[in-house]
């Protein structure tokens, strides 16, 4: 949902706006692609540890980031950023503004311009951007390693958990737990099939 709401912000706004600060916002989407996963998960647990000058604030409001379920949260949502904004952007620029300026020109607010103009034209490409970004976050690693602290039934996913029990040669149970992850990759490769097909991909 973060990412889907911060993909079409930045879309939007790299495609329909010209103003000074593009570049920064076109580099700052393609910053986790460039970033090894492992470097981003370091550098949150620097900002956010206990070594951290906002460690006292967050203890202070109890909340916790560094080997905690936000953690995990955090590190997923920063390597599947660009995912939909990158599905988006050329989308929205082969559409031009022509159409939503004619459709503000003959009244209609920012949301109706939206939804009636914009969207039709890049709801293919918004679900193919979702669907990528979901099996991404689904296969994270590194940065959610670094983050989680791996503490069992609280803060693995089903990548740690396979690392963890492959560790403990436990290989039957993380055969398992890799035929979960296998299954759920094959629906979503015919979900993306099925929206490459309508989208026209």
């Amino acid at each position: 949902m973060c990412n889907t709401i911060f993909g079409l912000a930045a879309a939007w706004m790299t495609t329909k706006f010209h103003y000074k600060g593009k570049r920064v916002l076109t580099t700052l989407i393609d910053l986790p692609v460039t970033i090894s996963p492992v470097i981003a998960g370091l550098i949150f647990l620097l900002t956010f540890g206990r070594q951290s000058p906002l460690y006292p604030y967050l203890k202070e409001m109890n909340l916790n980031i560094v080997f905690a379920v936000p953690g995990v949260l955090l590190a997923t949502i920063f390597v599947t950023l660009p995912f939909i904004s990158r599905e988006i952007i050329p989308v929205m620029e082969a559409q031009g503004s022509g159409e939503e300026e004619a459709a503000a020109l003959l009244g209609a607010d920012g949301f109706t311009i939206f939804w009636k103009v914009t969207f039709p034209h890049i709801k293919w490409a918004l679900l193919y951007g979702i669907i990528l970004c979901a099996a991404r976050a689904m296969g994270e690693f590194g940065a959610v390693s670094v983050l989680s602290g791996h503490l069992r039934g609280k803060t693995n996913t089903l990548p740690l958990h396979i690392e963890i029990l492959f560790n403990e040669f436990a290989y039957v149970p993380a055969f398992a737990v890799s035929s979960i992850l296998v299954f759920l990759a094959v629906i979503l490769l015919i979900v993306k099939s099925y929206v490459e097909v309508k989208g026209g991909k």
